[in-house]
């Protein structure tokens, strides 16, 4: 039958397709369905596509997002996937400012758009040496050789082409309940006059209450229907789903970049390229794996894998990687797109907001951070503003579903339990990513030091967060806790369990690392790639105090808004000879550099 392809619809533009006619609503024949799902064709209509809409409208979200996530984070690897996020952390912004004064929708998303892209142009123009292109050093991949640049581009390639492979879910042209009824339902809500929205969101006799939810996914698929005129539930699904994946690549990402700056820190020889290629290995196994976990929601409209996979992205960049410009500004976009996209989200982005901040002051020497601390602390500060605008303006406006009532006290006891019942199963790599912890603290500190890696402790606390934020609510929550697990524990158990993830392929690389570190052990302290403020002072990629550049992209990206298995296998395999290596790297350290430092920060 013709017009049965992945991304295509029908279109009816016979004689008899007046402006109502169609399928009945309530049938499996919407105007999202495929050709022939349903009734049948009817007579004038003809298949159509989506991919076209869907590359004008990511398209424009990338033009919206260039200028802040080129602010914040430089020319690396990670910008290109981390533009159409920034692009819808801006229409998010556009929805909360159009809500709150009127206006139009787009009007504020062109206008916040051009306001950001003028900051940052200012900017640059004041302090020539923030620009991108002005010193490729301090973003990019300037003074590294043609082998560090090499990673970079097959890590790219290699996450490309495993998101590529397991989007082939799209083909199924499913549209999740949740979408259909809330999310992909208020982006035609933000197309409305204003008043008509205001009375949208304080509706009460609509089933579904939960209007006040952060609208990031809704605004963006709000931007995709306004510029390509396709107001079809299907072409929302997709730039969705493009949304998820663009958050997984980036978080993936960072374990390419935690290979290749390992290399740096090791001795000459074939054991160095141990590993990147680990690196390479577990980017693309978690790649794999994320989508295993999410998926049916990566492709069918939900906001759950976004914002669970921006957060992990923010605790990778944030909260484990060394304290840079590039790793701080991800860490911002992450940590808005988290917050901005659900209510779970909202909650932890808040309490990840508060550990970035706390890492950034403790990173700082201890006669720079009397001077200096306010950078980190103003930065929090900015960023929890923007998270917590749209909860605080649901209460102002009086949104349905801004308020729900809470269960007695005396439930709560047998409510955590019950909570705690039906996450375990899914949270099985809990049993895997607790021993590779314990033996890698053990053992692999000192190669986890060298390498640039901050201790993991600030990962499981980011995990307990999350795990707080939803099973908090399922036990303080009033409805019944048995069919709310049932519908929506897979969902929200997302997050801990690719923090799971990342921690045993961290883990991974550090072992890999292990065998090489016996053959440069003054490397680290001669300033590398993967050199911290903690263990060996500034790297000489990070050539500015930390969070001047961060913020200063911040105020130029965020201000307009204001103003408006994976590495199990690699450690397991490396393990056996990490325990003896990692206790001769520290012997070798001391006997030939002296009496060790003691760090200060937050890579002990």
């Amino acid at each position: 039958m013709p017009g049965t392809g992945p991304l295509r619809h029908r279109r009816c533009d016979g004689p008899d397709a007046g402006p109502d006619a169609g399928p009945d609503p309530g049938s499996d024949a919407g105007s999202d369905a495929p050709v022939g799902v349903g009734s049948g064709v009817a007579p004038g209509c003809e298949a159509m596509t989506t991919v076209p809409a869907t590359i004008v409208a990511v398209l424009t979200l990338a033009a919206a997002g260039t200028a802040p996530a080129l602010a914040l984070v430089g020319r690396r690897w990670i910008t290109v996937t981390l533009v159409p996020l920034a692009g819808a952390v801006v229409a998010a912004l556009a929805a909360t400012c159009f809500l709150a004064t009127g206006g139009t929708f787009m009007g504020w998303f062109v206008g916040l758009a051009l306001a950001g892209a003028a900051v940052v142009a200012v900017v640059w123009l004041c302090r020539p040496r923030l620009r991108p292109w002005a010193d490729r050093s301090r973003d990019g991949d300037g003074r590294q050789p043609g082998w560090y640049r090499a990673v970079g581009v097959i890590g790219a390639v290699g996450i490309l082409a495993a998101c590529a492979w397991c989007l082939r879910d799209l083909s199924s042209p499913t549209v999740g309940f949740d979408a259909r009824a809330l999310w992909q339902m208020r982006a035609g809500w933000f197309l409305q006059p204003h008043h008509q929205l205001l009375t949208d969101m304080r509706v009460r006799y609509l089933v579904v209450n939960q209007s006040a939810y952060p609208p990031l996914v809704s605004a963006a698929t709000a931007v995709s229907w306004s510029v390509t005129g396709d107001h079809t539930l299907r072409l929302g699904v997709v730039v969705t789903a493009i949304l998820n994946t663009c958050a997984l690549a980036t978080a993936a990402f960072a374990l390419v970049e935690c290979g290749r700056r390992t290399v740096v820190a090791t001795g000459s020889g074939l054991a160095r390229a141990a590993a990147p290629v680990v690196g390479l290995v577990a980017a693309v196994l978690l790649t794999i794996i994320a989508f295993g976990t999410t998926e049916p929601f990566m492709t069918n409209g939900y906001a759950d894998p976004l914002w669970s996979l921006a957060a992990v992205g923010a605790v990778a960049y944030g909260l484990q990687m060394r304290t840079g410009r590039a790793e701080q500004g991800a860490a911002l976009l992450l940590l808005l797109v988290a917050g901005l996209s659900k209510d779970e989200g909202v909650v932890t982005a808040a309490a990840l907001i508060v550990l970035i901040a706390v890492r950034g002051l403790m990173a700082l020497p201890g006669d720079r951070r009397r001077s200096e601390w306010r950078r980190p602390v103003l930065l929090g500060v900015l960023a929890e503003a923007i998270v917590g605008a749209w909860p605080v303006l649901m209460l102002l406006i009086h949104a349905r579903g801004q308020a729900s009532s809470l269960s007695p006290a005396h439930t709560f006891a047998g409510r955590a339990r019950a909570a705690a019942q039906g996450m375990a199963p899914y949270l099985h790599v809990l049993w895997i990513a607790l021993p590779v912890a314990v033996v890698g603290g053990l053992f692999l500190s000192p190669v986890r030091r060298r390498c640039g890696v901050a201790n993991d402790w600030w990962g499981w606390t980011a995990m307990a967060c999350g795990l707080a934020a939803v099973g908090g609510a399922l036990v303080v929550g009033s409805g019944a806790i048995g069919p709310w697990l049932l519908t929506t524990v897979h969902r929200v158990t997302e997050l801990p369990a690719l923090t799971g993830w990342w921690i045993v392929a961290t883990w991974g690389v550090v072992a890999s690392a292990a065998p090489a570190m016996l053959g440069a052990p003054d490397v680290q302290a001669a300033g590398g790639v993967g050199a911290t403020t903690s263990d060996a002072g500034p790297s000489v990629r990070d050539d500015t105090p930390a969070g001047t550049s961060a913020g200063a992209g911040a105020g130029a990206g965020a201000g307009a808004g204001a103003g408006a298995g994976a590495g199990a296998g690699a450690g397991a395999g490396a393990g056996a000879g990490a325990v003896v290596t990692s206790r001769a790297v520290h012997r070798v350290t001391r006997s030939t550099s002296g009496p060790e430092p003691r760090p200060s920060g937050p890579g002990c």
